[in-house]
């Protein structure tokens, strides 16, 4: 099992993510702003068929993808320094749904996520602001969380002001966290944000097992990526 994760996360995050498979810490350096520089959610889209991966994705980065024999499809464009270019591969592929907006989705995501049904929304950072769990669908976009219910999925709402995000005023919940089988992996604490013992009951009556990485508030790094090692090879779409 591969684990990519920010490298900036606090050290005991890291640390705990080491007990459950290989760690791969995300870091980047002048090709978007600071704030997200190590989010692996701007670089790379996990889709049903493939981990899609920016061209500019950092070289040494994507050596070691290819090394641990992960299953990746190279994207078309480049990640930009901002926004709207920034968000081009946060869209969220899985659970029978691409959600995003469908105006900035690079195209190797589109053809990664083929039989998905659409959900289209206007937040281009889709993913860091959503994950699934046992058909739960956790946001912090109140965007999001209408048009999935408009979808016929069950939601979950979680205020994003109390999300650490370092230079910005507040993260998201979708870059809290990571998802592997029956494991929920946040990094924060039920403890830290007011919606925090709902969720956990919310993710018990769907045996989904909460996995605390760090005693302390959320924490944005861009999502936490599970990744299983199972053909080693890398594609580029032409």
């Amino acid at each position: 099992m591969l684990i990519i994760a920010d490298a900036r996360f606090p050290e005991r995050v890291l640390k705990t993510l080491e007990r459950y498979g290989e760690v791969l810490p995300f870091a980047s350096q002048g090709i978007v702003y600071e704030a997200i520089s190590g989010h692996p959610d701007i670089f790379l889209c996990q889709t049903p068929n493939a981990l899609v991966v920016a061209p500019n994705t950092p070289a040494e980065t994507i050596n070691q993808i290819v090394k641990s024999g992960v299953m990746a499809a190279t994207g078309q464009r480049q990640v930009g320094a901002s926004y709207p270019a920034s968000a081009m591969y946060n869209a969220f592929s899985g659970s029978g749904l691409l959600v995003h907006n469908k105006d900035l989705t690079d195209p190797v995501i589109l053809k990664n996520s083929e039989g998905l049904k659409k959900v289209e929304v206007k937040q281009g950072y889709t993913r860091c602001n959503l994950v699934e769990a046992g058909g739960l669908f956790i946001t912090s976009d109140r965007g999001i969380e209408t048009a999935l219910k408009n979808a016929g999925k069950e939601t979950f709402f979680v205020d994003p002001s109390l999300i650490q995000l370092p230079s910005q005023k507040h993260g998201f919940f979708g870059g809290c966290a990571g998802v592997h089988q029956n494991q929920f992996f946040l990094a924060g604490s039920v403890k830290h944000f007011p919606e925090g013992p709902s969720f956990k009951k919310n993710l018990e009556k769907r045996d989904i097992e909460l996995v605390e990485l760090y005693d302390g508030p959320l924490w944005d790094g861009g999502s936490i990526y599970f990744i299983s090692k199972a053909i080693r090879s890398i594609i580029r779409e032409e």
